[in-house]
This record gives C-alpha cells, structure tokens and sequence, in this order.
C-alpha cells in the first residue's frame, strides 16, 4: 500500500512548489528540501517505506517475544522455583508436615470401617442365601 504512492510522490516533488505532502498510512511528509535529491527520489522513497513496512513489523514481533519470554519465566518460576519451596516446606526440618497430610482423617476412618462392616454383612448375607437356595433347589 506504501509503495503505491511513489510515483504520485515523485511528481509532486518535482512540479509542486508546497513543502508538505500527505501519504496515506504513513503521514506528512516534508518535501521543501527534496527537489534538489531529484534524482534519488525514487531510491529514498523505496527504502522509507520498506524500512516503515519492516518497522511495523519488528515493533508486532518486539509485542510477541515480550509476551513469550514473560510465559517462559512465569513457567520457570512455577516449574522451579516453587517446586523447590513446596519440596523444601514439606520435607524440610520443620518436621512432619508430609506425614500429617499423610495421615487419614478420623471422619475418613470411621466411614472405611462402616463400610468395611457393610460389606462382611453382604458377604455373610449372600452365604445364608446361597445355603437357602442350595436347600430349596436339593
């Protein structure tokens, strides 16, 4: 889109006498002091907005490393650095901590022993049936 203005750059600088030329997506340029460059006009022309089109570029990418490299040290500091600290609490001298989360709560106990309960009773139940029906079927 840039590089489609050159030529109406061109002959303004060499047949208008005003000193500011507007460029779509690029803005206002100065063109008082460029008639007498006339021959490199379209050489300076091409490398300004190849180097505008680039800049545009660098700055987009500038944003996306940025944005990579803060996801790469968020992703050490949990990966590392908190690993080390939660290791380091845990298992550290202050003593027992892994233990203690080990550790089954008393409501836990009292529900596995329930049901450790239940489950002699089907099994004791399922015996009687099966003799029941071993007696009814005989």
């Amino acid at each position: 889109m840039l590089m489609s203005h050159r030529q109406a750059f061109i002959d303004h600088v060499q047949k208008n006498e005003s000193s500011k030329m507007k460029i779509e997506g690029f803005g206002e340029v100065e063109i008082g002091n460029l008639r007498e460059y006339q021959p490199l006009l379209s050489s300076a022309f091409d490398l300004r907005m190849r180097m505008t089109a680039y800049w545009k570029i660098v700055l987009r990418r500038l944003v996306d490393c940025m944005a990579l490299h803060l996801q790469l040290s968020v992703r050490n500091l949990v990966d590392k650095e908190l690993e080390k600290e939660t290791i380091t609490e845990l298992m550290g001298t202050n003593g027992g901590k892994l233990e203690m989360m080990l550790k089954e709560a008393p409501s836990v106990a009292a529900k596995r022993s329930r049901l450790k309960a239940s489950i002699e009773l089907l099994r004791e139940a399922r015996d009687v049936l099966s003799n029941i029906m071993d007696k009814v079927y005989a």
